[in-house]
């Protein structure tokens, strides 16, 4: 290209050197901000999948704590023969919880509740369920124990509250045999709690066979 008024002659080539030519210092501080900026992504892609990973966790929680407590409810709601505590008294006959059956978590101590309970299935079955190494098992007659909760899902309280067991106006007791299920956990892995998903469950079963005499 040819500049008038006694202008230099510049070339397009020397045009172009002078636009794209870059300095070590300016390499250096481009490269510095790329730097940051990646990290700070990298922090914030590294959450995503936190997040991610515990939704998935607290949904197959639900999944099989769905699955357990309509087991449960399904087994007790048709059974006979509620039993609070099933290390003490016959497993076979009703009772009550009373205030020597207890359960501590976290240093308090409530009673009226047993991390145990047996009841007579609407086959004629004896079940009982308990709490054992952090996970919900099912027992059946003689048969083997069975763990209803999965590895990943760490229980750390399970109370029964039987109510009401004695037939229809005996001792007074008006009220249909019933069962109050609390259960607390959590998912994940032990050794990171920011990765744990907890929850807290309640519920309440009553028998549907009417208790009369």
């Amino acid at each position: 290209m040819f500049l008038t008024k006694n202008k230099k002659i510049i070339s397009w080539q020397s045009r172009k050197k002078l636009v794209w030519g870059f300095t070590l210092v300016e390499l250096m501080v481009s490269v510095s901000l790329f730097a940051i900026i990646m990290t700070i992504s990298m922090g914030s892609i590294l959450s995503v999948f936190d997040t991610n990973k515990k939704s998935e966790s607290l949904r197959a929680v639900m999944d099989n704590l769905n699955f357990t407590l309509e087991a449960m409810t399904r087994t007790i709601r048709f059974g006979t023969n509620y039993h609070c505590n099933a290390d003490e008294g016959t497993q076979s006959a009703t009772r009550d919880c009373v205030p020597t059956d207890t359960v501590t978590l976290g240093g308090a101590t409530t009673q009226y509740v047993s991390s145990s309970f047996a009841v007579t299935s609407a086959d004629g079955a004896l079940v009982v369920y308990r709490l054992t190494g952090g996970r919900i098992n099912r027992a059946i007659g003689t048969n083997p124990v069975y763990n209803l909760t999965s590895p990943d899902v760490t229980i750390t309280n399970l109370s029964f509250r039987v109510i009401g067991t004695d037939k229809f106006s005996v001792n007074a007791d008006v009220a249909q045999p019933q069962v109050i299920i609390n259960i607390a956990g959590f998912a994940g892995a032990t050794a990171k709690p920011s990765s744990q998903s907890t929850f807290t469950l309640q519920t309440t079963v009553s028998q549907r066979l009417f208790d009369s005499q």
